[in-house]
């Protein structure tokens, strides 16, 4: 896998999992969104894009503003909200995802059922193991089964920015699906 790849995909699972973890208003974000009203978002696109992944790229250049979002978020993803950000909502067992961080290093998590830590762990196992096996394996057993779910329902529920973002998350792991499909048939064990 080119390096380049990684590292946005990396990035990207990093912004995704911290959007959809943290309430827009999050004085962490605050850098972030200011870089999305910018449009680096767009910029720093690595794949290829087509009319709906435009579509979506600037409607998250245009929506990215916390104190609007706010009310977005909380109807989606708050106590209260129309979706379930738990991992265990989407049939998948938390003690395995926990175990599955154990085993390759990764800190333990106070809280490890919910959807956006599968997003970051992404990244982190991206940025520090150079393993296809735990790779494929996050992918196969968390990432894939748990998130076609969740993001489908985002879609479902919202027509705006956490809709675009949906899109451009479900883009950027079937490309990272493709690649690492691909590594595998490259490299049969």
């Amino acid at each position: 896998m080119s390096e380049t790849i990684i590292n946005d995909f990396s990035l990207l699972c990093r912004l995704f999992g911290n959007l959809f973890y943290r309430c827009p208003d999050d004085p962490i974000l605050a850098g972030t969104f200011l870089w999305l009203q910018q449009g680096q978002l767009k910029q720093h696109w690595a794949l290829t894009t087509d009319a709906q992944s435009e579509q979506a790229l600037a409607k998250i250049e245009q929506g990215a503003h916390p104190t609007a979002l706010g009310k977005d978020y909380q109807a989606l993803f708050g106590e209260q909200g129309a979706i379930a950000t738990t991992i265990s909502a989407y049939g998948l067992p938390v003690a395995d995802f926990a175990t599955f961080r154990e085993q390759r290093g990764m800190p333990p998590l106070a809280q490890p059922d919910h959807v956006a830590l599968l997003l970051l762990t992404a990244s982190w196992v991206e940025d520090n193991l150079q393993s296809l096996e735990a790779q494929k394996a996050l992918f196969e057993q968390f990432l894939l089964p748990c998130l076609s779910k969740f993001l489908g329902k985002v879609e479902a529920f919202d027509s705006g920015f956490y809709k675009a973002l949906a899109q451009l998350c479900r883009d950027a792991l079937a490309a990272m699906a493709d690649e690492l499909e691909e590594a595998d048939s490259e490299n049969p064990a």
